[in-house]
Order: C-alpha cells, then sequence, then structure tokens
C-alpha cells in the first residue's frame, strides 16, 4: 500500500497524546478549549469549535443557519466529496458549478449562472491551499442576498489581500487531517 500521507511523530508529540490520555480528558477538555482559541485568534475568528471532521462542520453550519428541503446550494465541480454530502446531509440540493482552470476554484461568472430562486448560499471550497475568489463571490453573495459558507479544509494560512481565508463566509470549516496542508 502506499500512503497518502505519513506522519512524522516525534517523543515530545508520543509525550503530549500519552499526557492527554492520562489526563481523562480524551473529547473535549482543556487541550481542545486552548486548540480551539489558538486556532481563532490566529485566523481572526470571533468563534472556534472543534468537531470530528470538516464535513461534520460544514453540515453543522449549514443546519444551524436554516438550510434544508427545498434550498440550492451551489459548490464546486471539483472537490472532495464531502462539499456536496454535506448539502444533500443537511436536504438542500447541490449545484455543480465550473471551476477557472488556472485556481481549481469557482468560477465566480458561472457561480452567477447558476442562481435560481431557490437558490440558499454559495460553498466556496478553497483548493490544494488556493483560495477561492472571496471578494467576487461576496459581492455575488451579497448582490443575490445568499449566504456563503467556507470549506476550507485545505487552506489554513491561506490569506487574500492579507486576510486569512474562514473569515467571508458565515461559517467556515478547517481540517486537520494528515493529508491537509498545515
Amino acid at each position: 500500500m502506499i500512503p497518502v500521507a505519513k506522519p512524522e511523530m516525534t517523543r515530545e508529540d508520543a509525550k503530549a497524546v500519552a499526557d492527554t490520555v492520562s489526563s481523562g480528558w480524551i473529547l473535549q477538555g482543556p487541550k481542545v478549549e486552548a486548540f480551539e482559541k489558538l486556532l481563532g485568534s490566529y485566523i481572526g475568528a470571533r468563534y472556534t469549535v472543534a468537531t470530528s471532521s470538516c464535513t461534520t462542520a460544514m453540515h453543522l453550519g449549514l443546519i444551524a443557519c436554516g438550510i434544508g428541503p427545498g434550498d440550492e446550494i451551489i459548490v464546486p465541480s471539483f472537490s472532495f466529496i464531502a462539499s456536496a454530502n454535506c448539502v444533500v446531509h443537511a436536504g438542500a440540493t447541490p449545484v455543480f458549478t465550473d471551476i477557472d482552470e488556472r485556481t481549481y476554484n469557482m468560477d465566480p461568472a458561472d457561480v452567477e449562472r447558476k442562481i435560481t430562486p431557490n437558490t440558499r448560499a454559495i460553498l466556496a471550497v478553497h483548493q490544494i491551499g488556493l483560495a477561492a475568489d472571496m471578494p467576487a463571490l461576496t459581492r455575488i453573495a451579497n448582490k443575490h442576498k445568499l449566504l456563503i459558507f467556507e470549506d476550507a479544509a485545505c487552506g489554513l494560512g491561506s490569506k487574500i489581500h492579507g486576510q486569512h481565508i474562514g473569515n467571508y463566509g458565515v461559517w467556515s470549516a478547517f481540517s486537520f487531517h494528515p493529508r491537509k496542508a498545515i
């Protein structure tokens, strides 16, 4: 088998894991709270909450914002399946848009062409560490009174005009899977 990602662990990493397990806080607890605060401080987010995965976080965001049956959410045609699955699991319909072949991200012009009366949101995905054109997508969303969600699974550290991604939408999610660029 060829691994997709091979984590490198130091003795300090192993000790940190052992200390956490020994503390009795395997889920949540002070380490997770400290992580949430550090992440929020780094990206400039007012609120941060750790979940089991980026997919879970995106699904929760859609549900929390009232997305459901009858709603259409514009998603990129080139993305991991979770981008569309979280929309389906919220009961909404993903509408696929073309990507810009230079950035692998949503083509804002095609996003605008895909908007219908049932469109509620744009789910931008920042592909392979490349930030989507959030200024253009934000203008489109504001013009059509749509919500913006950011699937920033691969985008931790990416910025647009000096601003970290994850601050453009009503809800953003990052991933810390070993294959992500972090």
